[in-house]
Order: C-alpha cells, then structure tokens, then sequence
C-alpha cells in the first residue's frame, strides 16, 4: 500500500521531480566529464524523446502538436540534408549538436501542453524553486569540500561543481534560479525571507564573478526593486517597504563590493594584458614612417610592409585562440573582417576570434549553404572553436532559415504578452508575470551577451519552462472582466 501511495505522488507530481533533478543531473556530468559520453547527457535526450512520444499517445487533439513538431523535423532533415549533399565531415556530431539546438523548442512546445491547469503550474514553480535550493546545496558542498572550480584559470570567482566548458552554462543558470527565487522572496509574508534570500542570490552571483552573473544581478534587483513601486499607482496596493529596502541596500552593496570581486579582478587582469600590447603595431608602423590613421582599409593592405607588421601581430594576438585561423583562411581575410583594428582588447578576445573563424567558413558556403547552415564539423568537432554567443551560432550554423525559425518562436510569446497586456494591462501586472517577463529578457539578452541558453540542453529547458507558463498567462488563463 505505502508503494502504491509513493508511485501516486511520484506520478502526480512528475513535473516537480523533472525540474528538481536539473541540477543533479548537473553534479552527475561533473563528476563523470572525463567519460565519452555522460550518463547526464543520455538522460536528457531519453527526456526530450520520451515526452513527445508520450504526449503522442496522450492528446486526443494531435493536429496541431504534430505540425509544430514536423517544422522543427523537416528542418533539421533539410540541413542534414544539405550537409549530406555536400559531403558530411561528421555526420554523428553535427546531428548531436542539432539535437541539443532542437531541445529547447521541442520542450517548449510539450510543456506547453503539459501546463494547462494551475496545478501543472504550481508543479513548475516547486520544481524551479527546488532545483535553486538544490544549486545552493551543491554550491556550499563544493565549496566546504575544497572542490569547487574557479570561473576562470587565474583563479578567480568560485562557480562549484562546472566543468569549464560549461562555465557560461551555469553563470546563466545561477541568473534564471535568481530570478525566480527573488520573485518568491518578494511574494513572501515571511520577513527573515524578504531579508536572506536577496542576499544569498546576491553573495552567489559576486562570488561566481562572470559579466553575466554580475549584470544579471543588477538587473533582477533594479526590476523587482521597480516592480515593488509601481504596484502603487497601478494596482493601488500599498508599498512593501521592507523588501523594497532590502532590493536598494543590495544594489548599493553591489556596487560598493566592486573593487574587490572576483569580477573586478578578471576585468582588471584582462586590462592589464590588453594594455600592455596596446600601441604595438602603431609603434611597428610609425618607425617605418605611415601614419595608420591617415590611411585607408585598401592602403594598409596593399602595402607590403603595413601588411607584413599586420600579419606579425594579428599572428601573435590570435594564434592562441585558434591556432589554424591563418593557416585556413590567410591573413587578408582575417584582416578585412577585422578591419585591421588595432584594439588589441578585440583582438586578443577569443569570442571574436571564433565569430571571425566561423564568418570565414559562412563565406565559403554556397546560397543553400547560408540558408541551411553549415556543418558544425566544418569549425571542428573538439568544440574549441565553437562559438560562445547563441543567435550568431545560430546563423551560422543553421542558416538565414533557422534563425529565423528559432528566433520567431522565441517573439511568438513575446507576442503573447504584448497582446495580453493590451487586453488587461491591470490584471497582467502580477509578481509571477513580471518574473517570466524578466526572466525571459535576461534568457534572450544572456543569449547573445554571454551564450548556451540555446545550445545547452541544462540551460535551454529553463528557457522551455519559462515560455510554457507565458503561454499559459496569456492564452490558458482567461481575460479578467472588468466594469
């Protein structure tokens, strides 16, 4: 009988346990990274198979969940297919790679399905609530057991239990968790919940030490903060003023704490480099006698000596980031895309250098090509060149077509806000709508500014999760009727 009862819950309360166990699933690839494989990983795409398939079995209305699946099928059949035509390098990796692009969206459309009752959605927030709580948990045991990893090879910041390749992954994770547990510490009655949770979210995101850890936190305190005084004149309510101060105090905390984060110092060291080479090719040419600001992009690489100092630099700036970026493409091309700057901080910034890599390969690429995308393989497949920021990997590597496919989903329920905020701007303007709100503009900002929102399958099904419930504030929940 009691086994019964524990299958009950356990079913009642799938989706709970799902969300819950994100953050396990996170311990679990660390600890077994140096696996071909990870366990994490095959049970991530077991869930992205499985709850199609269920939900095919399930709906009686299928229509219009198959044709949201078959767009997203046929067009990775048509890249897959290009890439076939044009001789696969690597057929397993870039199909694997396009699996883990396809997560978010086929998650997307099958929690929305899923959550079409208040029930589903507390199921959500538990869930959410309780991988954050998880994340900590994980984060102090890294930390109290010495084996926590640094966010970056000097040393600094602190990011637990991360395998350095997914360093941008979980600074995004510790900013989407943020965001939800400062909404339920707003929402709370509980004071000593108003005080601790802001500053726990606050101490995290300092100590992680990424640009998007540090900003993200600005931005969640300065909207909650705003948030909290805009319920005055808009819905009449009374202002709360004790997490309103607590939000103010940790903005100024925030600023205040700058000059000894870990952020300050990454940011200094880079300085440091950057300025210690700054000046170095405007020295090589002025002792030859040019003037680089008089002269023109065609000027400068057309005369050999400006072009052989270019070459010389440009070599020892980037060799380190990609070692076969001249040896590829030569230097002419690298130097046009680059304009020949001579900002060294853009040239030693490895993120540049891997857009330049793969706008070399975009180039190449015939009109199918740049409308499908090119294979992955085409930049490697050991993902030292892969690139860091989401939607130009997504042009890139899927073409004019899939960003475009991906990035109208994505408007699609920013669509859905708009409009239900014209239909009830008074009663849309709730704690739980602002924090998707937030949350989804941080996802798609960290998307760009910092990467693996889309393109990592831990990171991505917080993004499904989100638009889901968007989906259910704007078209499951009815209008409120007013007078």
């Amino acid at each position: 009988m009691r086994q019964e009862g524990i299958r009950a819950y356990l079913r009642d309360n799938w989706l709970v346990w799902l969300i819950a166990a994100q953050p396990l699933l996170d311990v679990l690839a660390f600890w077994r990274q140096d696996s071909v494989a990870t366990v994490a990983g095959y049970i991530r795409l077991l869930i992205m198979v499985a709850l199609p398939l269920v939900l095919l079995f399930r709906l009686k209305k299928k229509r219009n969940f198959i044709l949201a699946m078959a767009a997203i099928g046929v067009f990775c059949a048509l890249h897959a297919a290009n890439c076939v035509r044009l001789g696969y390098i690597n057929a397993f990796y870039d199909i694997s790679y396009m699996a883990k692009v396809a997560q978010m969206p086929i998650l997307a459309v099958c929690f929305v399905y899923f959550i079409r009752d208040e029930g589903m959605k507390k199921q959500t927030v538990s869930g959410v609530t309780a991988a954050a709580v998880i994340t900590v948990a994980a984060f102090a045991a890294a930390v109290l057991t010495g084996t926590s990893t640094p966010t970056y090879s000097e040393g600094f910041g602190l990011s637990g239990w991360v395998p350095e390749d997914n360093r941008c992954a979980n600074s995004i994770l510790y900013v989407t968790l943020s965001t939800f547990s400062v909404y339920m510490a707003a929402k709370s009655q509980n004071k000593l919940a108003n005080i601790l949770v802001p500053a726990a979210v606050t101490f995290l995101l300092i100590i992680n030490g990424t640009k998007a850890c540090y900003l993200g936190l600005f931005a969640i305190l300065f909207a909650y903060a705003a948030f909290l005084i805009l319920e005055k004149p808009i819905l009449r309510k009374k202002i709360r003023w004790l997490p309103l101060a607590v939000l103010v105090c940790l903005i100024v905390v925030s600023v205040l704490v700058y000059p000894i984060s870990p952020r300050a110092k990454e940011d200094a060291a880079m300085s440091a480099v950057s300025g210690a080479l700054q000046g170095e090719i405007e020295a090589a040419a002025e002792a030859l006698g040019y003037d680089l600001n008089a002269m023109t992009l065609e000027e400068k690489i057309n005369t050999p000596e400006i072009f052989d100092i270019f070459a010389h630099y440009y070599s020892a700036y980037m060799t380190d980031g990609v070692p076969d970026l001249f040896d590829r493409f030569g230097y002419e091309p690298v130097f046009r895309y680059f304009k020949m700057s001579t900002h060294v901080s853009r040239l030693i910034d490895t993120r540049q250098i891997k857009l330049c890599y793969s706008h070399l390969v975009w180039q190449q690429g015939d009109a199918l090509t740049k409308l499908l995308g090119f294979e992955i393989s085409q930049i490697g497949t050991d993902g030292s060149r892969d690139l860091e920021n989401d939607w130009p990997a997504l042009f890139y590597f899927y073409g004019y077509l899939g960003l475009a496919l991906y990035a109208g989903f994505v408007l699609f329920f920013l669509f859905l806000v708009l409009k239900r905020l014209i239909q009830d701007f008074k009663g849309s303007f709730t704690l739980f709508n602002f924090c998707l709100f937030v949350c989804l503009l941080l996802q798609i900002g960290l998307a760009q500014f910092s990467g693996a929102v889309l393109r990592r399958p831990n990171v991505s099904i917080y993004l499904a999760l989100v638009l889901a419930l968007i989906y259910y504030q704007t078209v499951c929940l009815p209008v409120e009727k007013r007078a």
